[in-house]
């Protein structure tokens, strides 16, 4: 097996993976079901992953890997403080359209033990740092409403990985192309409501100038 198939072979597991851990849930999921599904042997996924532990390892991973490279270069082409939550919460709609089996994933890894979905939350560490320093800034500037950047970062995860994983919108997302519609109107009502979470109030520029 060349070293580019043999590559070709191992993300075609995780991907399956993903999919079937998102639909069917750790437990509910197997390993002869996964190396099926990718057209291989059950030997050969365990050459890669030696046991299903080690698969969903490295589901985290590469779902934490993607959600990472989706936000960095979104967070990179906008400049405007200010709009760096809009920015986050469209690039995160974004990949559940592009990628449904994410949501479902997710979903199903915070049904887990909370080692599970810390070893998710550590690929993000680095931007969690980057958003709270961007919020703080803004606050700063008077851009958005002062209040605290780590809670506020919360609250936002809350209501768009809330948004992109309840199950009415999953079963839109994976069904038939009018289910984008239904994403896209749960997209705005997050942003809108993220919007009146962040505009300032009447009092804080008085409270700057002093």
């Amino acid at each position: 097996m060349t070293r580019p198939a043999g590559s070709a072979t191992r993300r075609r597991l995780i991907d399956e993976a993903v999919r079937h851990f998102g639909k069917r849930g750790f437990d509910g999921t197997s390993l002869d079901t996964v190396a099926s599904a990718a057209g291989v042997r059950k030997q050969t996924l365990l050459y890669y992953f030696p046991t299903k532990d080690a698969l969903l390892e490295a589901c985290m991973g590469e779902v934490s890997t993607r959600v990472a490279q989706a936000l960095s270069e979104a967070l990179a082409a906008q400049e405007s403080n200010a709009r760096k939550a809009e920015t986050v919460i469209r690039a995160v709609f974004g990949l559940a359209e592009e990628w449904p089996e994410f949501p479902q994933f997710i979903r199903e890894a915070g049904r887990m033990s909370p080692e599970v979905i810390q070893r998710f939350a550590q690929g993000l560490e680095p931007l969690r740092l980057r958003a709270i320093g961007f919020l703080q800034n803004a606050m700063g500037e008077g851009q958005i409403r002062r209040q605290d950047p780590a809670l506020l970062l919360f609250t936002l995860y809350t209501a768009v990985v809330g948004s992109i994983t309840e199950a009415g919108v999953l079963r839109a997302v994976v069904g038939e192309d009018r289910g984008r519609m239904a994403l896209r109107r749960r997209e705005e009502e997050v942003l809108a409501f993220v919007r009146s979470a962040l505009v300032p109030s009447a009092e804080e520029p008085e409270q700057q100038a002093r």
